[in-house]
């Protein structure tokens, strides 16, 4: 459901080329994907990891890699949680296709650190239950977070509950984030990890440790579920800091 308080529209103006697309791929690709995933074993660890940090805090904060944006999509349609996408063209059908699973996105420019998108999810925390985040979106590197939610999560004071995904068949996506489209009837195994408290303080140290924990944390447990699907992944590039 979308809210007054927020801002679900992008002011980018685009070609008739993109709004034929805009208008066609979404429904497409969500009933593809659905169908698919209602052939698939799905198994759902450690979901009181969430329901517990919402039950202490009433909020929560999710924190996924881009490539598993779409099972997170599935696991919690109709929640009424909130996501966030750009106001590019990716970020225009990035929204819709959230739609389709009935959680909206609110928008803002990527550029400046993102503040326009942190801003809205701000907002959005105080609205709705939960709020997710792709770390590494929109433009990787993959599985390396970005600061903006270990800054959300300071500035709000709600915990952060990494969700990873793995999947036992899968075709791999020759776009940045290596995005897994589950084959019929593999099994997907969904796992949320032990909360993740905020931030004491949003300067740049401070924040850069805590960007550090959600990223280890989630890439291990990444690894632990991939170990045993077998989807085992290449090995990450190191990066250094921001």
């Amino acid at each position: 459901m979308k809210l007054p308080e927020l801002n679900y529209t992008t002011p980018v103006t685009f070609t008739r080329k993109q709004h034929l697309q805009l208008a066609i791929l979404p429904p497409v690709i969500v009933n593809l994907l659905k169908g698919i995933l209602l052939t698939c074993r799905h198994e759902v660890r450690h979901l009181e990891r969430l329901t517990d940090v919402i039950a202490a805090h009433d909020h929560a904060i999710l924190a996924i890699w881009h490539e598993s944006a779409t099972y997170a999509l599935y696991k919690h349609v109709g929640s009424n949680y909130h996501a966030a996408s750009s106001y590019s063209f990716d970020g225009e059908l990035a929204a819709r296709l959230t739609h389709g699973f009935n959680v909206e996105c609110v928008r803002g420019s990527s550029s400046k650190g993102g503040a326009e998108v942190l801003r809205q999810l701000e907002i959005a925390l105080g609205l709705v239950e939960c709020v997710g985040l792709t770390m590494d979106g929109p433009r990787g590197p993959r599985r390396y977070a970005q600061p903006g939610l270990a800054i959300l999560s300071a500035r709000t004071g709600i915990p952060v509950v990494p969700l990873a995904v793995s999947v036992s068949r899968s075709w791999r996506l020759g776009t940045w984030d290596r995005m897994a489209i589950p084959k019929p009837f593999a099994k997907v195994l969904i796992d949320y990890a032990p909360a993740i408290t905020p931030a004491e303080s949003t300067d740049r140290d401070t924040i850069e440790v805590k960007r550090q924990e959600i990223q280890d944390t989630l890439n291990q447990l990444h690894v632990e579920l991939e170990a045993e699907t077998g989807d085992v992944q290449p090995e990450l590039p190191v990066l250094p800091a921001q």
